[in-house]
């Protein structure tokens, strides 16, 4: 076994990891968009405690619909989670992990 066979292993990772997050980014941004009926069943806000947030604590908020059986999450604005309410039914448009459209 070569001496520097663990520096082999280490790049081969290393370059995987980052093709990965090149893939990634890609669907993310150049994606289709896509655009099903679906309702909403269920909103949850979380609490993170950052030193960085101004009374220490900072919130997400999330929206979950369901669709083709299938049920999907997506973090959004308080403005936007205001406007959500469960049982709502309508036309979600979303790109890979963001919503784009709820009406």
């Amino acid at each position: 076994m070569p001496e520097n066979f663990g520096a082999y292993i280490g790049f081969a990772i290393t370059v995987i990891w980052f093709v990965g997050i090149i893939v990634w980014c890609i669907n993310r941004n150049f994606g289709k968009t896509k655009s099903v009926q679906a309702t909403i069943v269920h909103k949850q806000i979380t609490e993170d405690f950052s030193k960085y947030s101004a009374n220490g604590k900072s919130y997400h908020y999330y929206v979950t619909f369901q669709f083709n059986g299938k049920r999907r999450s997506f973090k959004v604005s308080e403005f936007s989670y205001k406007g959500y309410n469960v049982g709502e039914k309508g036309t979600l448009k979303y790109k890979s992990d963001r919503l784009i459209d709820f009406h």
